[in-house]
């Protein structure tokens, strides 16, 4: 019986051995998970105060963009305005330029048809004249 006891020692001293290098290991891993955290965290850190940064640079860029569109609108508006009235100036204008230009050139038309009627008269005129007369006068 003694021997059995010795036996039983011997396994529950095993298992008391076993059980310590298991939790030396489950220790060691939870100490490297733990690291692990911690450089997550650090890292986490950082990244969360570039997005705090970020997210600043984006309001004001909101805010400076928010003041450039108010006038930018109001010169859009202006140029609206002015192209309005430049295409309403321009409309009077052809309107009051357009019959005098129309007149005038059909005048120039008319003057050319004329003057070439009478330029063609007078050439046959003179070529026609002087052949049947044959360069004379006519009192001979």
């Amino acid at each position: 019986m003694l021997l059995l006891l010795e036996i039983c020692a011997v396994v529950v001293s095993l298992a008391v051995v076993a059980i310590a290098v298991a939790a030396v290991r489950a220790a060691s891993s939870l100490d490297r998970a733990t690291n692990e955290l911690s450089k997550v965290t650090v890292d986490l850190r950082l990244l969360i105060g570039q997005a705090s940064e970020l997210t600043r640079e984006m309001r004001e860029t909101a805010v400076s963009v928010h003041g450039v569109i108010a006038p930018i609108r109001r010169v859009v508006d202006r140029f609206e305005t002015l192209g309005e009235r430049t295409a309403s100036l321009s409309a009077a204008v052809l309107e009051g330029i357009e019959p005098p230009v129309h007149t005038a050139i059909a005048l120039a038309r008319g003057v050319r048809s004329v003057t070439s009627f009478f330029l063609e008269r007078f050439s046959h005129r003179q070529t026609h004249g002087r052949a049947a007369t044959n360069g004379e006068s006519g009192n001979e």
